[in-house]
């Protein structure tokens, strides 16, 4: 880490009102820092990145920014001009290197005129001009900027069909994304990403935190993916109840650190209490009696004592468990060859599964492959192309939509919840509570409500409807970590079944039994949590590597190899017919040794194989089998053609 200095703060506090947002907010970010921000929904996460970016001013302290710091902020990306691509609009973020190229260019030419050939010091001028114009562009990656682009837009899910879309027609997600992108094209000082996984897959946000680890800038984000913290931070900042406090290391660092101050605060307020009591107890006794003055004095002692203040625990919800009405039968669900479109578009087709009750399952797969489409399939809601689906007894499902579009923007948030069951304003009133609605909360519009709020709501209902299968999709968007861990201590309690989309990784390997991941159309499952299947991936694609490095290096052998020929049977051929029909002969069986290897090749890289152990063995040792065979062919081919 640099020892230059971004920025630092000093005593910086916000007020809205009559309302403390925070106050005493004190930090020093330096070059090349990775720092990620946490804290509950409503702590002012997003209130400092305001206050940073000068878009609030601050009631006290002071910012003090290095000179000619360059700070990017999403919030800060202007919506590209009409008609634009994906890739020109992430392109035109590039612009000084393309005003470069274009220099570059009129410089060549300018070079080739008879005026400036002719004379010598004109001719060095321009030479010399051009040579520091090709330096700074090559320093700044112009050879590479259209590979660049492309890099990043890929990486944050777009696919080379996307780059041509007009950006006016994207959707929400989308434009995100785009902003995204473009503000990860340009070389910041200080990177300031709030929820920036929000509308990425896994495989995206595994991207960009292999960009951020390795941005040379300082990044500054406020996340709610554990996952993401742990891999690119190297500080946290948590800010909760008004107070930032620092803390070294990644998320889960911050998490044992902040364990231990608490208990350690715990045991101070636990030890002063006592001294406390002791010493009321000693004034009590000696007030009237012969040590009545040093009753007093000791009185006025701890009337002036400073005590330590009782630890404040985080608010979380609290008690969330989801019970089933009544259990289901073992077999809960059965989908034969389903297959669904949307719309008349396929999504996927032959999807045989069985969900067993007890099971967690989690779907994965990129954004719009059809996950939300298969829910909505298994619960009636979209027709199946195909198939059917076969609910077993007693099952009882409800759904979590992602989207929330149920919820009734002008209902009130009592009025929700007592709409799910009969139950008094206090019932309802107790029940809002454990899930953080208190007081005047609870007449608000759901309208009004935030994404964290609207989300809990959901949460509320869920838990009233008894279901004993429950379908979530993103259950966890907009939920703060602390909110997070509360759901998922209630759904490994749950006694049901659960099939989960989610891309909190954290989430799914707390939970999840099998993966099923929908790619190409099709379904293909894996047994474990998040990290069994990632590690199961990784040793699929180290196979396939092998495989066609094997295949590669069996063809180059065969080629350069010299084989040495023995008299009896690799005797030149003489007749003229005969060399023809060996030739052909020998380019036959190469071409089919070389197409069955294919075949193996593509065997040895598919999942399906190595669900079978015998099956996986026998296509390997065919494999090597073919490989000894297709070198013997090579080297009876080389005698072939040796004879003409």
């Amino acid at each position: 880490m640099s020892n230059r200095i971004i920025i630092q703060s000093k005593n910086l506090a916000l007020n809205y009102g009559s309302r403390r947002v925070f106050e005493n907010v004190s930090f020093i970010i330096h070059e090349g820092d990775k720092v990620g921000l946490v804290g509950p929904n409503g702590a002012g996460k997003t209130s400092l990145f305001r206050a940073l970016t000068g878009s609030e001013e601050p009631s006290e302290g002071t910012l003090n920014w290095t000179q000619g710091v360059r700070v990017g902020y999403l919030q800060q990306v202007r919506t590209p001009p009409a008609g634009q691509t994906v890739f020109t609009a992430a392109l035109e973020e590039l612009a000084d290197i393309l005003a470069m190229r274009t220099d570059i260019a009129r410089l060549e030419k300018e070079m080739e005129r008879p005026d400036v050939l002719n004379d010598e010091s004109a001719l060095e001028k321009v030479m010399s001009a051009y040579a520091d114009l090709t330096h700074r562009y090559e320093e700044g990656g112009g050879y590479g900027a259209e590979a660049k682009v492309r890099s990043v837009l890929k990486g944050l899910g777009f696919t080379d069909d996307d780059f041509q879309l007009s950006a006016e027609v994207l959707s929400g997600g989308q434009k995100t994304r785009l902003a995204l992108a473009r503000l990860l094209l340009r070389p910041y000082d200080l990177l300031m990403l709030d929820e920036p996984t929000n509308h990425l897959d896994i495989i995206a946000t595994e991207w960009l935190e292999d960009y951020l680890q390795s941005y040379r800038g300082a990044v500054l984000v406020i996340s709610h993916d554990r996952y993401f913290l742990d891999k690119v931070s190297g500080r946290i900042f948590h800010l909760e109840m008004g107070c930032l406090t620092v803390y070294p290391g990644n998320y889960s660092r911050f998490l044992q650190l902040r364990e231990e101050a608490m208990l350690a605060q715990k045991r101070a307020f636990t030890k002063d209490q006592a001294e406390v009591s002791r010493i009321e107890e000693y004034i009590r006794r000696n007030k009237a009696g012969v040590n009545a003055k040093q009753a007093r004095g000791r009185e006025t002692l701890l009337a002036r004592r400073e005590r330590i203040a009782k630890p404040v625990e985080s608010m979380r919800l609290q008690d969330l468990k989801f019970i089933p009405q009544t259990a289901s039968a073992e077999q809960v669900l059965v989908t034969h060859e389903l297959a669904a479109e949307y719309p008349g578009r396929p999504l996927f087709s032959n999807l045989d599964l069985t969900v067993r009750r007890g099971e967690c399952i989690a779907v994965l797969g990129k954004n719009g492959v059809g996950k939300t489409s298969l829910f909505k399939v298994l619960l009636g809601e979209l027709p199946p192309a195909e198939g059917d689906v076969l609910f077993g007894v007693r099952v009882k499902p409800a759904y979590y939509a992602q989207e929330q579009e149920h919820l009734n923007p002008d209902q009130r948030v009592l009025d929700a919840v007592r709409s799910m069951r009969p139950m008094t304003e206090e019932q309802a009133r107790t029940l809002l509570g454990r899930f953080l609605f208190r007081g005047e909360d609870v007449f608000k519009p759901i309208g009004v409500l935030s994404g964290g709020e609207k989300s809990r709501i959901v949460l509320a209902q869920l838990f009233l409807t008894g279901a004993n299968l429950l379908l979530l999709d993103e259950p966890t968007n907009n939920l703060d970590i602390g909110a997070k861990e509360a759901l998922e201590e209630a759904l490994a309690d749950f006694p049901g079944t659960l099939m989960v989309i989610s891309h909190d990784r954290f989430f799914l390997d707390r939970l999840a039994d099998r993966v099923l991941e929908l790619a190409d159309g099709r379904f293909t499952e894996y047994l474990g949590n998040y990290s069994d299947y990632r590690a199961k991936k990784l040793e699929l694609e180290v196979a396939a590597k092998e495989a066609t490095s094997k295949l590669e290096e069996a063809k180059q052998t065969s080629i350069a190899s010299k084989v040495v020929k023995d008299n009896d049977h690799q005797r030149k051929i003489s007749n003229p017919w005969k060399r023809e029909q060996a030739l052909k002969e020998a380019e036959a069986r190469i071409s089919q040794l070389e197409a069955r290897l294919q075949e193996l090749t593509e065997a040895l890289a598919s999942e399906e194989t190595y669900r079978d152990g015998e099956y996986a063995r026998k296509i390997q040792e065919e494999f090597e089998a073919l490989q000894n065979k297709l070198t013997e062919a090579y080297a009876e081919w080389e005698t072939v053609m040796e004879s003409f």
